[in-house]
């Protein structure tokens, strides 16, 4: 393994411990294509195909290989940057993760826009009864921390009107038994809807008090999605709240290191960080589906 390549590792974030795992995967794979005769930087799909099948032969755990294969792409990516190779066919692996459920659709940052404008804007004539109408207000709060900090149902139920900081445009998130705290910025148009909310309900300590946090967040996501149906012309949807804290953080690791992205998600392990890095991992396509697969 070159320095060059454990510096391009470093840049990114990755931590020494989680080098040496990386060195391991890569190492098996170069020694695999060793052993049968294959140029590495000239490796094709389907030989990578192959790598995959004796991995399995092996008795090495589809979780594992998912991992390895996240590591080879890793240093693709790297070869491709240095100008080694053309295009990463690593890229194009899928592996299904059994009795994982997978998210069908990512949701790009301007679909995430769209979705909360179209909420905030919803016409008065729309909430039926004086207490939809303001809890509508509380609704638009709630649905902007999902789409632009990704929280969880859990750690709304933690925050406190403390936790706000609106002079500085920022929130603290207290940690859950899930979740590390974490101090996120909020976006401009969030800081209009969070004040007007916290001077009309006068929250005394948590800011969202009920008991059933999840069931709320649930009926929130519901409307949002009733503004999108299934049948746009565009082809996207909404599907439930974990699909958009997945796309918050997909959409994250495009524009920041995975630290940060750990960070930011509070993930106490980066492992958890990495599983959204290799989404692409976990989803078969119908071609691999119906002519290769592992299961």
């Amino acid at each position: 393994m070159t320095g060059e390549f454990k510096a391009y590792r470093q840049k990114n974030g990755y931590s020494e411990k989680t080098i040496k795992v990386q060195n391991c995967h890569v190492n098996r794979f170069t020694n695999w294509c060793i052993n049968n005769n294959i140029n590495l930087v000239e490796t094709t799909y389907n030989q990578a195909l192959q790598f995959i099948d004796s991995e399995r032969n092996r008795g090495i755990l589809n979780q594992s290989i998912i991992r390895e294969i996240n590591s080879i792409r890793i240093y693709f990516d790297y070869l491709l940057e240095s100008g080694t190779i053309k295009q990463n066919i690593i890229k194009r692996i899928k592996i299904r993760q059994s009795g994982k459920k997978v998210i069908p659709e990512t949701l790009t940052p301007q679909q995430l826009e769209n979705i909360y404008q179209s909420f905030i804007n919803l016409p008065e004539w729309e909430h039926r009864t004086k207490m939809a109408k303001e809890l509508h207000k509380r609704n638009v709060v709630i649905l902007g921390l999902l789409i632009y900090q990704g929280l969880t149902s859990g750690e709304t139920a933690k925050l406190e009107t403390s936790h706000i900081n609106l002079s500085e445009g920022k929130i603290y998130i207290p940690s859950t038994r899930k979740s590390n705290a974490r101090t996120l910025k909020l976006q401009a148009n969030q800081i209009l809807p969070i004040k007007s909310y916290i001077e009309e309900f006068n929250p005394k300590t948590y800011l969202f008090p009920t008991k059933k946090h999840s069931d709320m967040i649930c009926k929130i996501v519901s409307q949002a999605k009733k503004l999108h149906p299934e049948n746009l012309s565009d082809n996207w949807r909404i599907i439930d709240s974990r699909q958009i804290r997945t796309s918050v953080i997909m959409n994250w690791l495009k524009t920041n290191n995975i630290r940060q992205v750990q960070y930011m998600a509070g993930h106490k392990s980066i492992r958890s960080t990495e599983q959204y890095r290799s989404q692409d991992l976990t989803d078969l396509t119908k071609q691999l589906e119906l002519f290769h697969p592992m299961r």
